[in-house]
């Protein structure tokens, strides 16, 4: 796997490999992030199931300043941290091994990236958005990636579903405040 594009295009990260966890693959992530920047003037990004980390190194690669990896697998942030190392980029990353609940109601810092892809299995959309809303920034973006048959919500706090793009059997759904 690779960084798509940023002062770490080119650069490879290494996969995860376990069952839990399923790798964006670079054609959607590069999609992704063209369609919502496709760069960042610093800000600082949550990647909350953060499987090898790509989706927050990709940020980071395209400008965020700082960013949080959180994975409930502990070998998955493992992962993270050897491709957060080979990169050189560990000062700027922040690693946590929880639960989604557990972070979302102890972290006290504020995101104006959210990144998530739960397990599709996890079909409660929007409790997973009712918890991380409170994390946002005024400004902040939501990226939620989700199955194609999941259902989400058009209407979200104070937030606009900017953003609604099929990939296969995946769905890419975008709020911003």
């Amino acid at each position: 796997m690779r960084i798509v594009a940023g002062k770490l295009r080119h650069r490879i990260i290494d996969m995860t490999n376990l069952d839990t966890t399923r790798e964006t693959q670079d054609k959607v992530r590069g999609a992704i992030y063209n369609m919502i920047g496709p760069y960042f003037d610093g800000g600082n990004a949550l990647d909350l199931f953060a499987g090898s980390g790509a989706m927050g190194i990709e940020a980071y690669s395209r400008g965020i300043e700082k960013f949080t990896l959180n994975d409930l697998n502990k070998n998955a942030i493992e992962v993270c941290k050897r491709n957060c190392k080979s990169l050189g980029i560990i000062n700027d990353v922040t690693f946590t091994n929880m639960d989604y609940n557990l972070f979302c109601e102890t972290i006290n810092q504020k995101y104006s990236l959210i990144i998530l892809d739960p397990p599709y299995k996890m079909d409660d959309i929007k409790g997973i958005l009712d918890k991380v809303y409170p994390l946002l920034t005024e400004d902040g973006i939501i990226v939620f990636e989700m199955g194609i048959d999941s259902i989400y919500p058009k209407e979200f706090h104070d937030m606009e579903l900017w953003k609604n793009k099929e990939y296969g059997i995946k769905r890419v759904v975008v709020y911003r405040r």
